[in-house]
C-alpha cells in the first residue's frame, strides 16, 4: 500500500462556510471571555440605550473608575461563564442605583430625625388632645384679634393650613392615618397619629428598618378620640382652612370616609397656583416650594414624599418620622397660601385694581367643597331612557352606514381602483413574482419539448423518461398564467369597511379629493382619519356629510349611550372626579373613578338578576 502524505496548510482558511463560522464564533467567545468588564462597559455604552439603561450602564462605568468602595454589584458582570452581556451591566447598574438610593433615603431620614424643630409637636397620648384644641382655639382667637379684616374676602375669620396622611390616594377606599395642621400665629405644627400599622417581617416591606419602621410597642392615638377633637373645628365655615389638594379633594374625601364633613375650605394652594401660573412645570407642593420657597422664608432641600418613603403608604413607617414630615408639609402648604394670596391680592388689573383675588374668592374658594359633593353624590342615571335611545340610534348608525355606500357609490369598481391605490406596491411586487413566474414555466416547456423530441428521435416512447416528460408538459401547458401585468394582478381587499382607517383614507382624500390638512392638526403627519382631525373636516366639507352622520351615530352610542351603564357604581349612580384647571381653556373636566374594577360589583349580583 502506498504512502499517504497528507499535508495541512494552517495559514488558508477552511473551504467549508459552515466550520469557519464555527472557528469565527469561538475566537468571539474567546475574545469575549477575556474582556475586561471595563472594555464590556465601554462597548455596551456605544450601544442603542434607553435613557434608564443607559443610567444603569453608567453607575456601572463611575462605580469601576471609583479609587475605593466599588460595590460589589459592579465587580461581579457575567451572569455566567461567558461573555458580559448588555442586560448584565444593567441589572448591575440598577442594583448600584437601587442600593445608592436607599442610602440617600436613610441619611435623609437620618437627617429629619435629628432635625426636627422645638416648635413641631407630635402627639401620642389622649391625654394630650384638650391641650391641642385649647392651643387650636388659641390660635383662632389671636387671628381674630390681630388679624381682623385679613381673610374677609374669604368670607372666614381665621385660616390655618392642614394635612391628612392615609393609607393611599384612593378617595374611596383609603383612610386616614394621622392629621397635622400648622398655626402660623403661635408658630407651631402638630401631627396627630392614629393608623400606623407594623408591617415589619411582612413580605415586601423588608425595607424598613428599625429607624424607619412603626412599631407596635410605638404609642399612639385613639382614632375615635381624634375625629371627636378636630371634627368641631375641621367642620366649622367661619373658621378657613387651605390644604394642597387640587383635583382630588382627597383630604375633604378623608373626612367624609370618617363620618364628618370639612366645611371652610377657602383655599387650596395647587388651584391658586393655576391661577397665578398655568404654566407652572409641576403643581406638586414641594416642587412648588422649592421654587419659590425663597420669597417666602423656605430655604435648604425640599424632600417629597417620594424621597423619604419611596413610592409607599406612610402607615408602616415612624410614627415621629412621618410626623416630622407632615408638619412640615402644612409649614410649606401655609407659607406658600400665605404668599399666593398676597400675590393675588397686589395683582393689579389695567385699572389699577386688584382683582385676582376677587375672582378666587368669589369662584375658586368655594369649589372643592363643591366639586366634594357633586363626586360624592353622583348622577342617577335612567338606564331605560338609555336603552330606548340604543334602540333608536343603532338602526340609524346602521342605515347611516349603507347611506355612505350608496352616496359614494362605493361597489366593485369603487373597490378595484382603492385595492389598486392602496396595494400599488404589492401589485407592483406580484407582477415581477409573475413575470418570473411565467419565465420559469416557458423555460420548463421547453425542456420539457426538448425531453419528448429526443426520445421520439431515437425510438424511446416506452421510457419513463418519456411519460413523465409527456405529462409534465400537459401540465405545465395546462396551467394559463396570467399575464404579468396590473390589470391581471389578483385583488388584496375585496370589500370597502368604514371603520379601516385606510380605506377611509382612499375614500377622503383619493375618491373625494379633500385637500390634506392634517399636518395643521399633528405635526409630521399625513392623510389622518382621526376623531379630532375629522371633526375639522365634517365643519368645512359638504361631500363629507355622510360620514360625519356616521361620526355622530357612533359617538353618541359608543361614548355615552352604551358606555354609560357600564360605569355605574354599587349605589347604581355614576361617580367622577372634577377638575376645576383640567383643560388648557379653563373649562371643567372630569374622569370616571377608576380605583376598583366595575366587575368586583357582579360578585353580588342574584342569579334573579343574571
Amino acid at each position: 500500500m502506498a504512502d499517504v502524505k497528507l499535508t495541512l496548510n494552517l495559514r488558508q482558511p477552511t473551504a467549508d462556510p459552515v466550520v469557519a463560522e464555527r472557528v469565527a464564533d469561538a475566537a468571539k467567545r474567546k475574545k469575549a471571555a477575556e474582556e475586561t468588564p471595563a472594555e464590556a462597559v465601554q462597548r455596551i455604552s456605544a450601544m442603542s440605550l434607553t435613557e434608564r439603561e443607559r443610567n444603569a450602564v453608567e453607575a456601572v462605568r463611575v462605580a469601576l473608575t471609583r479609587e475605593t468602595g466599588n460595590p460589589s454589584s459592579a465587580i461581579t458582570l457575567r451572569s455566567g461563564g461567558g461573555s458580559i452581556t448588555k442586560a448584565d451591566v444593567v441589572a448591575a447598574g440598577e442594583r448600584i442605583l437601587a442600593d445608592a438610593q436607599r442610602q440617600e433615603r436613610a441619611e435623609r431620614i437620618a437627617e429629619t430625625l435629628r432635625t426636627k424643630p422645638d416648635n413641631f409637636h407630635i402627639i401620642r397620648n389622649d391625654a394630650e388632645l384638650p391641650v391641642f384644641i385649647e392651643q387650636l382655639r388659641e390660635e383662632c382667637r389671636r387671628q381674630m384679634r390681630e388679624w381682623p379684616n385679613r381673610w374677609t374676602k374669604l368670607g372666614v375669620k381665621s385660616m390655618t393650613a392642614n394635612d391628612f396622611e392615609g393609607t393611599g390616594v384612593d378617595t374611596y377606599i383609603d383612610v386616614s392615618i394621622g392629621y397635622s395642621v400648622w398655626l402660623p400665629l403661635l408658630n407651631e405644627g402638630y401631627y396627630l397619629p392614629y393608623g400606623h400599622v407594623d408591617m415589619r417581617g411582612v413580605e415586601g416591606f423588608e425595607f424598613l428598618d428599625d429607624m424607619s419602621a412603626h412599631k407596635s410597642t410605638d404609642s399612639q392615638l385613639t382614632r375615635s378620640k381624634v375625629l371627636a377633637a378636630i371634627s368641631p373645628y375641621l367642620s366649622q365655615p367661619d373658621h378657613g382652612k387651605s390644604f394642597h389638594m387640587g383635583s382630588a379633594r382627597y383630604d375633604l374625601h378623608v373626612a367624609i370616609k370618617d363620618g364628618y364633613e370639612i366645611h371652610g375650605c377657602v383655599w387650596d394652594s395647587l388651584d391658586a397656583m393655576r391661577m397665578l401660573n398655568e404654566h407652572e412645570e409641576s403643581f406638586g407642593l414641594k416642587p412648588l416650594t422649592a421654587k419659590y420657597g425663597r420669597f417666602f422664608g423656605i430655604n435648604g432641600p425640599v424632600y417629597t414624599f417620594e424621597d423619604m418613603f419611596g413610592n409607599r403608604s406612610p402607615a408602616p413607617f415612624s410614627i415621629e418620622l412621618v410626623g416630622i414630615y407632615a408638619i412640615k408639609d402644612v409649614l410649606y402648604g401655609w407659607k406658600l397660601s400665605e404668599w399666593q394670596y398676597e400675590q393675588m391680592k397686589n395683582a393689579a388689573s389695567e385699572d389699577g385694581a386688584g382683582k385676582l383675588l376677587d375672582c378666587y374668592a368669589l369662584i375658586d374658594s368655594k369649589l372643592p367643597e363643591t366639586d366634594v359633593f357633586l363626586a360624592r353624590s353622583g348622577f342617577v342615571v335612567d338606564l331605560d331612557g338609555l336603552a330606548r335611545l340604543e334602540a333608536e340610534f343603532t338602526p340609524l348608525l346602521e342605515q347611516a352606514r349603507e347611506d355612505v355606500i350608496t352616496s359614494y357609490d362605493i361597489g366593485p369598481e369603487f373597490v378595484r381602483k382603492m385595492d389598486r391605490t392602496l396595494n400599488a406596491s404589492k401589485i407592483t411586487d406580484w407582477i415581477e413574482k409573475q413575470r418570473r413566474r411565467i419565465a420559469r414555466n416557458a423555460e420548463t416547456i421547453e425542456k420539457q419539448r426538448g425531453i419528448i423530441a429526443e426520445c421520439e428521435a431515437a425510438g424511446k416512447t416506452s421510457l419513463k423518461k418519456y411519460k413523465n416528460a409527456v405529462t409534465r408538459l400537459a401540465e405545465l401547458e395546462a396551467q394559463q398564467l396570467a399575464p404579468a401585468d396590473e390589470e391581471h394582478a389578483p385583488l388584496f381587499v375585496t370589500e370597502f369597511s368604514i371603520t379601516n382607517g385606510n380605506h377611509l383614507a382612499y375614500l377622503i382624500y383619493d375618491y373625494l379629493g379633500i385637500r390634506d390638512r392634517t399636518g395643521q392638526f399633528k405635526r409630521g403627519k399625513t392623510r389622518s382619519t382621526a376623531a379630532d382631525v375629522m371633526e375639522a373636516y365634517y365643519e368645512e366639507e359638504e361631500a363629507l356629510k355622510p360620514l360625519a352622520t356616521v361620526a355622530a351615530y357612533e359617538k353618541l352610542l359608543n361614548t355615552y349611550v352604551t358606555k354609560i351603564p357600564q360605569a355605574l357604581e354599587a349605589d347604581g349612580r355614576i361617580h367622577t372626579e372634577f377638575k376645576s384647571g383640567g383643560t388648557a381653556t379653563g373649562r371643567y373636566s372630569s374622569s370616571g373613578y377608576s380605583g376598583r374594577p366595575i366587575d368586583i360589583l357582579r360578585e353580588f349580583e342574584t342569579e334573579e338578576r343574571i
